[in-house]
């Protein structure tokens, strides 16, 4: 059995999928690793890219777009090792990056999943890590009621993102990105992975609700960095990236919070929703894959 298992979902990103594999082979050390890429339907070449040039690496091709969370289902499906690492493809790894999650994650069994320090190509620090949105937080964030409360809002949103942390020491968190987040397989077994009822955003806030729910921590860790460029996939498709935002909202407050407050909010977003929309059509985004 591999130490660690690298689930990657691809959709479009030829270019950052092969930096984000070649950093994979060149970084990995002495660890035994298995890399599963999972590619969404790409029509970039991507998944002829990994065949020819990876072949170390479990290569599966659903024939269309599972979403994220369905193509890290897969992923985890295939899965044998004893750690998996949620990974996007448009990151690369740093020396001493997975080594170390895995010792964290080995000396601390009270954790249940880990994330490192990001970091933009340029060197900046990216400022992820959140507490999860409270009902409050998702009506004062999405709706015209943040525009009328403002002060209200900043102050929630400044404590729900840590504003007050620079990101350079190690702490407890609730929500890491899962564009890196490592877990044991065991407990992402336990949780049945990600919720399919999701597309694209909010995963990590639902899968890490549902790990603390277990009685686990979830840490941050400063030591070590991954480099990301984010929104590589989603950039491509902004109009159909923002359907599935405001779909996704909907479902979590529907999950944590309940139909009755999930509809509410649902008829309160339409103004943004329909603003956002007239603003991305009219810079020519798409809305279709």
């Amino acid at each position: 059995m591999p130490e660690l298992s690298i689930v990657i979902v691809n959709f479009n990103t030829r270019e950052p999928l092969r930096r984000c594999l070649a950093s994979i082979r060149a970084e990995h050390g002495d660890l035994d690793v298995e890399v599963i890429v999972v590619d969404n339907g790409s029509r970039d070449g991507s998944a002829e890219m990994v065949r020819a040039e990876f072949p170390e690496v479990q290569l599966i091709v659903p024939g269309y777009n599972t979403w994220f969370t369905g193509g890290n289902n897969l992923g985890l499906a295939a899965a044998t090792g004893e750690f998996v690492f949620i990974l996007n493809p448009d990151t690369v790894i740093h020396s001493d990056t997975l080594p170390t999650l895995i010792a964290y994650l080995r000396t601390h069994p009270q954790v249940g999943a880990v994330a490192c320090r990001q970091v933009f190509p340029t060197g900046q620090t990216i400022r992820n890590c959140s507490r999860a949105p409270r009902y409050l937080d998702l009506l004062l964030g999405y709706t015209f009621l943040g525009a009328l409360l403002f002060p209200w809002r900043n102050r929630r949103q400044a404590r729900m993102w840590y504003t007050d942390w620079d990101r350079l020491s190690t702490r407890a968190v609730e929500v890491i990105p899962d564009s890196g987040l490592m877990a044991s397989r065991a407990l992402l077994q336990q949780l049945d992975g990600f919720d399919t009822a999701f597309k694209l955003y909010f995963t990590e806030d639902d899968l890490c609700l549902r790990i603390l729910r277990t009685g686990r921590d979830i840490h941050f860790l400063a030591e070590v960095t991954l480099q990301h460029e984010e929104h590589a996939s989603v950039q491509q498709v902004q109009r159909l990236a923002s359907q599935a935002y405001f779909d996704d909202l909907i479902t979590y407050a529907r999950k944590y919070y309940g139909r009755a407050a999930a509809e509410i909010l649902r008829a309160l977003v339409v103004p943004t929703r329909r603003a956002m929309d007239l603003a991305q059509r009219l810079r020519g985004e798409q809305r279709s894959l």
